[in-house]
């Protein structure tokens, strides 16, 4: 029972991944069953427009976060609107949706904006991170059949913090394989999960080094009482 509930966790986890930020609210509403907050008290705007640092040329597809809610991404000019609530100060955060489609803007930025500093559009800067690469082959540690359609999601370290911040996930080809772009660091956490529920689902933790080289990663099969 443990297993099964685990991996509800963490498929309810690669799913916000999969949709993206914008889901959240609604994902936590039905896991966890809290009041949503009453977003008719969000009526002052807070705009702007999100550059790379480097080349000053907009970014799209970066999250734009006040508290839990709300949260929009960035256009393809870099430009958003975001409304909050009358508060004194706010404090939002920037972070990317989709790093590795976009160049590499893994870092985070967070923004405190005292309420008459937001009534002129916000100019925010982001950096871009060094590019590293995880790639392997998934398969059936019984048959050694490769597994398709096996999500592959990626944690890292911010050397800023503790803790792991979720990343990106690919899924696997019909041959098993997988590759996916992420920060440079020097430990990842990745993530296989099998949302037919064939396989269990498995975590690896690897460093740098390891990842130069393809990962082969069996996955073990479910086996359920009526399969016996």
């Amino acid at each position: 029972m443990g297993k099964i509930l685990e991996k509800a966790r963490l498929i309810l986890r690669n799913v916000y991944i999969a949709l993206g930020a914008t889901a959240m609210p609604v994902l936590i509403h039905a896991a966890y069953g809290m009041r949503e907050p009453d977003l008719s008290s969000y009526t002052v705007p807070v705009q702007g427009r999100v550059v790379s640092e480097e080349t000053g040329e907009p970014v799209a597809g970066i999250v734009v976060r006040y508290g839990q809610w709300p949260a929009v991404n960035t256009d393809g000019d870099g430009r958003f609107i975001i409304y909050v609530p009358e508060n004194d100060s706010y404090m939002v955060r920037f972070y990317d949706n989709d790093g590795f489609e976009n160049g590499g803007y893994f870092p985070y930025k967070d923004m405190t904006i005292p309420r008459d500093g937001i009534a002129d559009p916000l100019a925010v800067s982001l950096s871009r991170d060094q590019v590293a690469v995880i790639h392997g082959t998934v398969r059936s540690k019984e048959t050694g059949e490769p597994v398709s359609g096996i999500g592959v999601s990626v944690d890292y370290r911010r050397d800023s913090g503790p803790g792991y911040t979720s990343l990106f996930e690919v899924l696997s080809d019909s041959d098993g394989r997988f590759s996916i772009q992420v920060p440079e660091r020097d430990a990842y956490l990745v993530y296989f999960t099998d949302y037919n529920a064939l396989f269990w689902q498995k975590e690896l933790h690897v460093t740098s080094d390891e990842i130069k080289d393809a990962l082969k990663v069996d996955l073990e099969q479910i086996i359920r009482d009526d399969d016996k």
